[in-house]
C-alpha cells in the first residue's frame, strides 16, 4: 500500500498494553498547546462514551505551553487530572508527564491540537483491537495512539 497523506491522516490508532500496576483499565493522554473549545468537548465526550462503555479509566490532561486560558476549561471535568507546569513546553515533554502520571493498564494519547474531531468511539474501538491482539501475541507494554497528521 502506498502512504499518502489520506492515508496518514485516516489511519487507526496504535494500541499496545501499559506496564506497572494498573488502578484503571485505561489512561488517555491529551497532550496540548493551542487546543480551544476542541479539549473541553473532547474530553467530555470521551469520557462519556467510556463511561457508557463500563470501562475504568482516567484522562490526564497535559498543558505543553499553553497559555491560551484553555487549563481552566477542565476544571472540575470528572476522570479528569491537570498537569500543567512551566517545565512542560512541548509535546514531548507533555507526552513524558502523562506516561509518569498514568495508572491504566492501556495507554492512549489523544491529539486535540489538530483540526480534525475526534471520535470517542474509534478510542474505545482501538483499545478493544489492542486488548484482541495483545491477548493472540501476549507480548509486552500496549499504547493506544491516537495522532493525527496536519496538513
Amino acid at each position: 500500500m502506498t502512504t499518502t497523506v489520506a492515508n496518514l491522516i485516516a489511519a487507526p490508532p496504535v494500541v499496545v498494553p501499559a506496564t506497572g500496576p494498573s488502578a484503571v483499565d485505561f489512561t488517555v493522554i491529551i497532550p496540548f498547546h493551542r487546543p480551544g473549545v476542541a479539549l473541553r468537548q473532547t474530553v467530555q465526550r470521551l469520557t462519556e462514551v467510556l463511561h457508557a462503555q463500563n470501562i475504568t479509566f482516567e484522562v490526564i490532561a497535559v498543558s505543553a505551553g499553553c497559555i491560551d486560558g484553555t487549563v481552566a476549561t477542565l476544571e472540575q471535568l470528572p476522570h479528569t487530572r491537570l498537569i500543567a507546569s512551566r517545565d512542560i513546553q512541548d509535546k514531548g515533554a507533555a507526552l513524558h508527564a502523562g506516561f509518569t502520571a498514568s495508572t491504566g493498564a492501556w495507554i492512549g494519547i489523544v491529539d486535540v491540537d489538530g483540526d480534525t474531531e475526534i471520535d470517542p468511539y474509534e478510542v474505545v474501538e482501538s483499545l478493544h483491537l489492542a486488548r484482541e491482539r495483545h491477548d493472540l501475541a501476549s507480548r509486552g507494554p500496549a499504547l493506544v495512539c491516537r495522532e493525527l497528521v496536519n496538513v
